[in-house]
């Protein structure tokens, strides 16, 4: 009897741990055009990051991400990037010859992250912190006087 209630725990945490909370978005976002995916935590998600970063760290991890997607939403708008923002967790990119690319967040290693789709190749997860060069590199268009 113990070894059926242990492996009845077991198994109830290991798909406990693979769920979304009863608040989350569960919904699939579909992207089918070229653009930049802007992924902010929803309130779910930045109570654990919280927790996991410690009470002190938080407030500076969070602002510094924040001025970095800003900073990178600035440039992606002024080369007329499509920008699409979501705390969505599971996405679809839906390349030009149909091909779905699947992509959940729902991991502690996601938290402010953008993602560059030209319509053709994969999505790719770019630094913030280096938007310019993940820009040119993801074939997102051509960067004059640069």
């Amino acid at each position: 009897m113990k070894r059926f209630l242990l492996a009845l725990a077991v198994i109830f945490s290991q798909l406990s741990c693979n769920t979304a909370p009863s608040g989350a978005n569960t919904a699939v976002l579909k992207i089918t055009e070229p653009g930049a995916v802007f992924y902010t935590p929803n309130e779910y998600k930045l109570r654990q990051l919280q927790k996991e970063f410690g009470e002190k760290s938080y407030p500076g991890i969070a602002a510094l991400n924040q001025q970095y997607m800003d900073s990178a939403r600035q440039f992606l708008a002024s080369r007329n990037v499509k920008i699409i923002n979501t705390s969505q967790f599971r996405l679809e990119f839906v390349k030009k010859d149909g091909t779905v690319i699947p992509l959940d967040l729902n991991h502690s290693k996601y938290a402010w992250e953008i993602f560059l789709f030209n319509g053709i190749d994969d999505p790719v997860q770019v630094d913030k912190t280096n938007i310019r060069e993940e820009y040119r590199a993801a074939r997102m268009g051509k960067i004059s006087n640069e």
